[in-house]
């Protein structure tokens, strides 16, 4: 009896990826020969894709496909296995259709049922899942399979069987972990630098000349959902030592670039008037001091501020967007925070383990009274005798789908339910019998502004605004307006089309769901979009607002002015006039003019949208021969020397008021 429960004390896990109609198979790198190990057919399928993965690392489309005419494809293994307790199976169907069942039997015990509904929601369905059987008393014998289908198709991808007798843990790999506690990191930990912003798949690479310039260009990294891990990158990886500050107490940290350079050190070698981060085979300089060592703040959410102990007034690693590069800079919030992500050995195969991700919900907007959601994650675990039990530390806010999980891993939905904004935080403790590990479950509820509300934000703070109107775009300009205000949307680029978020906005859209980090530009209040907006029909005109006088409380506002008169000077009311939206209008004689009121490091100025004269247009001077030979017609208008005639009061001027004699 002793004997037998040292037998079942834990089971190992065998790993199927199938690869061909008829069920041939791998398990890691190794092919099977379908004689002694692998998959013998019972009816083929349809087709194998071979699948991608999406910019947030979730893999999609993959497997063998068992269509409707290929229904009850399926295949037996060629091995029998001893005491199977559990069999995953990870499939996907088309983005919105698939239904059917998954079936399995072992040996001649009566099979057990998967049933796959249509997706719930619209293209969700292309991405792969897990699916799993528990068996209450483990079984012996060969496994069969097959698929029925009764609409579209289902894409089997792989087979995971735990028993007696499998191979190691396929969760035994290592990966780079979201640094949340400076006390993570130990000395020689290999690291990546990432981008502490949630829609920007970037990552540190390494210095080139030829591309990195004074600064470190950033590379595409592949993050998983929640950005709580990153896809390891050769071209990408640091190595990190801890070393003793100069006062003896504090810690500082050097970031070595060994697997390219070996003796090549991360440096800010930026004077006041340069911009450097880069890369140098020394970290003490006499010109800058100790300008390869750092110190660093890590917050819970993994925002890094990494100050640099040398000299340089541009100290403060930060992401670059608009220039995609990694640099230095003299302010800790000019640029986007950085985060690190640290190199996490893969859990044992000779000792007891558990192995769980950090859960990050991100940011969500508060938009109703209740905010809810819940995400799913997976409880890796080897050689564990007992099963798992799961709690929280407070369980305020969040809440598990169960209190027990499977020895041998399991599946866990964590949910959460707010009525306030705010910075939420939890933690998970997971504990089989000596066995405890714990993570960080983090959520950051972000209230609705107005426009008034929003601009009073701090710098790079995270903002959400009410529906707003589009008054007026321009390249990356995109003024919005709403009952209380006035705002710049500097465009950006979507990660996921690589086209500006508003490409095909006109005046008059209204705008709903826009998120982004906020940014007073020398009085100019702006909001650097990080998310897609939803767009809805122009059922709005965006009319220019009539005002007689402006100053720096209208900055952003769409506004008309009536019978205005531009001066010698180029102004409006002692107010500096530009054609920044180059309209190629600039009257000097009375209009109506409609603009849009900026604010150029402190002065106000009027951005020219559109001018109608009030002066009668049918008095521009209509007989070329009195004033040059050279005069051409031009829209009903003579042109001089490709200057606009204008007559009035008897004398005839240019654009710009220039007497034409």
């Amino acid at each position: 009896m002793l004997l037998a429960s040292n037998i079942c004390a834990f089971a190992g896990i065998t790993t199927y990826q199938f690869n061909s109609l008829s069920w041939g198979s791998t398990v890691g790198a190794n092919r099977c020969d379908g004689k002694t190990d692998g998959w013998i057919s019972d009816k083929n399928a349809s087709e194998y894709m071979t699948g991608r993965t999406d910019a947030e690392g979730r893999l999609y489309s993959q497997g063998v496909s068992v269509k409707t005419g290929t229904s009850g494809a399926g295949a037996t293994s060629v091995k029998a296995f001893t005491n199977i307790r559990r069999i995953d199976f990870n499939f996907c169907q088309n983005a919105s259709k698939g239904k059917g069942v998954i079936y399995v039997q072992v040996g001649d015990h009566p099979y057990d049922s998967i049933i796959v509904n249509k997706p719930a929601t619209s293209g969700s369905g292309i991405y792969m899942r897990d699916s799993i059987i528990k068996l209450t008393t483990p079984l012996t014998g060969n496994i069969r399979f097959w698929i029925t289908c009764s609409e579209n198709a289902i894409n089997l991808n792989t087979i995971t069987i735990r028993s007696e007798d499998g191979g190691s843990s396929p969760f035994t790999q290592s990966s780079f972990q979201l640094v949340t506690d400076i006390h993570q990191l130990q000395d020689s930990d290999q690291i990546i630098f990432g981008v502490a912003d949630g829609n920007t798949n970037m990552i540190m690479g390494y210095y080139d000349e030829l591309v990195s310039q004074n600064n470190i260009h950033a590379i595409k990294g592949v993050y998983s959902e929640g950005r709580t891990v990153v896809r390891e990158d050769d071209n990408a990886i640091y190595t990190l030592w801890k070393e003793t500050g100069e006062d003896n107490n504090d810690t500082v940290y050097i970031f070595q670039d060994e697997l390219r350079y070996e003796l090549a050190y991360l440096v800010a070698s930026g004077g006041k008037t340069k911009n450097k981060l880069t890369l140098w085979t020394d970290v003490v300089s006499p010109a800058y001091g100790n300008y390869g060592f750092w110190r660093m703040n890590i917050d819970i959410d993994g925002k890094a501020v990494i100050e640099n102990a040398g000299t340089s007034e541009r100290k403060y690693m930060q992401y670059n967007a608009n220039d995609q590069l990694f640099g230095c800079y003299a302010d800790p919030n000019a640029q986007t925070k950085v985060c690190l992500y640290r190199k996490v050995p893969a859990i044992g195969t000779d000792d007891p383990a558990i192995a769980v991700p950090l859960v990050n919900f991100g940011d969500k907007v508060l938009t109703d009274a209740t905010l809810s959601g819940s995400t799913s994650v997976t409880v890796n675990a080897v050689k564990l005798t007992e099963d798992i039990s799961a709690t929280l530390k407070h369980g305020n806010v969040f809440s598990l789908s169960t209190n027990t999980l499977d020895r041998d891993g399991d599946f866990l939905t964590i949910s959460y339910s707010v009525t306030q904004p705010g910075k939420y935080i939890d933690t998970l403790i997971l504990s089989s019998t000596d066995v405890t590990v714990q993570t960080t479950i983090m959520l950051n509820v972000i209230p609705l502004l107005s426009i008034a509300q929003a601009s009073h934000a701090n710098d790079f703070e995270l903002i959400a605004l009410n529906p707003v109107v589009v008054t007026k775009k321009y390249d990356k300009y995109i003024f919005i307006r709403d009952n209380s205000g006035a705002m710049l949307i500097y465009d950006g680029t979507n990660p996921k089309t690589g086209k500006p978020y508003g490409q095909d906005l006109t005046n008059g859209h209204q705008l709903s769901n826009v998120i982004g980090r906020f940014k007073n530009y020398f009085g100019v209040p702006e909001i650097q979009p990080t998310n897609a907006w939803n767009v809805a029909a122009q059922t709005v005109i965006a009319n220019p607002e009539l005002v007689t006088t402006v100053d720096s409380a209208d900055v952003c506002r769409f506004i008309r002015l009536e019978n205005a008169t531009i001066d010698e000077q180029l102004t409006i009311n002692g107010i500096p006039v530009k054609d920044a939206f180059n309209t190629g209008l600039i009257e000097r004689i009375p209009t109506t003019t409609d603009a849009i009121v900026m604010i150029d490091h402190d002065q106000v100025q009027l951005w020219i949208v559109k001018q109608e004269f009030t002066t009668n247009l049918e008095s521009v001077h209509n007989d070329a021969s009195e004033l040059s030979d050279q005069c051409t017609i031009h829209n009903g208008k003579f042109i001089h020397n490709n200057q606009l005639l204008i007559q009035h009061n008897n004398q005839t001027y240019s654009i710009l008021g220039t007497p034409i004699n």
